[in-house]
């Protein structure tokens, strides 16, 4: 994996074109993932959860947990045109304004490489998951029975790898998505899923009490 500080910048300079909204969204999504596959060592930072929220296409974050060995703590902060990447561990931010001329964050679930995130499967992002795999034409395919709940299984080809998308049937969310690459598999547990919430404008807020770059 990159060094997340950089994998997250990269993230933070994707645009996209989309509407912007002026007045503020009532609620927000809330989701906690959990990243595993072929190339994450069982108990690494990479495999720590990672905390997300989103209200409309207008106000993005995402928080990470600490990294002790590289001394960083990231989050990710977008209140459209302003975007923030902050470091808690050092008390340092770097703050970007989105040109436009239209403003739309984003939230990509596979954001490992530019190169990724210029593909269709860069398209697929935390909370448009069902409708991304429904836009594709995704097809419903056999899986197991679980216990708990009943859930649908969904498979998509894109770009010679392939999604699978898991979702629970009751409330329509997803609980686990999968790319697969050849023999590589790279998946994201849904560990929480809120939807509906209502919106809290401070954690989309200009991060006070840090060090700010100006990044032009």
């Amino acid at each position: 994996m990159k060094n997340p500080w950089l994998a997250a910048l990269v993230t933070l300079l994707v645009s996209v074109s989309g509407f912007c909204a002026d007045d503020q969204p009532r609620t927000m999504i809330h989701v906690i993932v959990q990243l595993s596959g072929t190339d994450i060592p069982e108990g690494s930072f990479a495999g720590k959860p990672k905390t997300l929220w989103r209200a409309t296409n207008s106000y993005c974050r995402s928080d990470e947990e600490p990294d002790p060995a590289q001394g960083i703590h990231l989050s990710v902060i977008m209140n459209e045109p302003d975007s923030w990447l902050l470091d808690l561990a050092n008390n340092r931010a770097k703050h970007m304004v989105d040109p436009g001329p239209t403003f739309n964050c984003r939230l990509p679930i596979f954001a490992f490489s530019m190169e990724l995130l210029k593909s269709k499967v860069g398209g697929l992002e935390y909370g448009h998951e069902l409708e991304f795999f429904q836009k594709n034409g995704a097809k419903q395919v056999d899986g197991p029975k679980l216990d708990s709940f009943k859930a649908n299984y969904y498979e998509l080809a894109l770009d010679g790898m392939v999604l699978e998308l898991v979702e629970r049937v009751d409330i329509h969310v997803p609980i686990l998505i999968a790319l697969l690459q050849g023999q590589k598999i790279t998946q994201f547990r849904y560990l929480l899923w809120e939807d509906q919430i209502p919106f809290k404008a401070d954690l989309f807020a200009k991060p006070v009490g840090v060090k700010m770059e100006e990044v032009k």
